[in-house]
């Protein structure tokens, strides 16, 4: 089968420049698609360097797009998505191709960021290493995609016209991707041993922002619009039970400024989500220490109130657009219309 590896890119040359020689020499005979998306810093000689392909993308119209119109022209049976900030293990991507040309039930498969994030801050390793954690205990028979490290056969992704164009930036088109995948009755799989290095520098701040606005609030829609509720990854049992006592912990803790009781019932509440989450802590434990884990626990609960933000306003949107009011972030009341050749695209050598 041929194969073709696309790599959606901006801004940050030093990153690709790590991230497409390690794919080049994963797969030394397979075609290679930068979509330079609106990019501010010309990539041409180092994919020259690398014997890539750059799609010239008017933009930034977002890696939706860029995806789209570089796997537009693209030859391979099977289309690799990596993002440009990731370095994929020397081992990952034959494999990828191999499970594929195995099991032609399957029509495709992601993996996971290694335990070694480039960026040593506090918020970059705790980021990254809860994605892996995420994913190493997620389903194999998945419901979902994850475009930064994953592999579609090309005909399945064609036929439901690929990424929704209307997310104009990094946000969740890979996982609305995969529903429609899952829904149009494919099997896509999660395999934590493919891996990437993540090269993204995270702080508290950024990590805020797309928890709410780039994947809470637009997730949350989601799962209202398509009324299926998936059973893994961040939508876990465990994941919304945490929610639950994170939002009644928060509530506790404002009543402790007026009632006694509100202290030990806080107590008592971030007790049980320590436990629900024990884990997950003890896997942080021993990947980095127990101080790191002493930093992860508060920074996990403001995770929970961020989806709790999430939820709420994703609901109201919801809701405001059942009567015919689009506010700012409601998701499309359709959310695929394919749009083909809405975006131009380039080729050049």
């Amino acid at each position: 089968m041929k194969v073709s590896v696309v790599i959606p890119f901006h801004r940050n040359l030093s990153h690709l420049s790590e991230s497409l020689p390690a794919a080049r020499r994963s797969l030394p005979t397979a075609e290679v698609l930068i979509a330079a998306d609106g990019a501010i810093e010309d990539c041409r000689p180092l994919a020259a360097a690398w014997g890539a392909q750059v799609v010239l993308v008017a933009g930034p119209s977002g890696p939706a797009v860029a995806r789209n119109r570089a796997a537009a022209l693209a030859g391979g049976d099977i289309l690799i998505f990596i993002d440009a900030d990731v370095i994929v293990a020397p081992d990952a991507l034959p494999r990828m191709c191999r499970l594929l040309a195995r099991d032609s039930g399957l029509a495709g498969v992601f993996g996971a960021y290694d335990l070694r994030p480039r960026e040593p801050n506090f918020m970059s390793q705790y980021k990254n290493l809860s994605h892996a954690y995420v994913h190493e205990r997620g389903a194999t028979q998945a419901s979902a995609f994850w475009a930064g490290l994953g592999a579609l056969r090309a005909d399945a992704f064609r036929a439901l016209g690929g990424f929704d164009e209307r997310f104009r930036r990094p946000s969740i088109e890979d996982i609305e991707l995969g529903h429609r995948l899952v829904a149009a009755g494919h099997s896509l799989r999660l395999d934590a041993s493919f891996r990437g290095q993540h090269l993204k520098h995270w702080t508290l701040g950024s990590s805020i922002l797309t928890d709410i606005g780039a994947r809470g609030i637009p997730w949350t829609q989601l799962i209202l619009r398509s009324r299926r509720l998936p059973h893994d990854l961040n939508t876990s049992v465990a994941q919304r039970l945490s929610l639950v006592l994170a939002l009644a912990l928060a509530a506790a803790l404002a009543m402790a400024a007026f009632r006694p009781w509100g202290t030990p019932l806080a107590a008592f509440l971030l007790a049980l989500l320590v436990g629900l989450n024990f884990r997950r802590y003890r896997w942080f434990a021993r990947q980095r220490g127990i101080l790191f884990v002493l930093r992860a626990v508060p920074v996990h609960l403001l995770h929970h109130l961020c989806n709790g933000v999430s939820l709420v306003v994703g609901i109201a949107l919801h809701v405001a657009g059942r009567f015919g009011l689009t506010l700012p972030g409601t998701l499309p009341a359709r959310v695929w219309a394919a749009r083909p050749g809405s975006v131009s695209a380039t080729p050049q050598s």
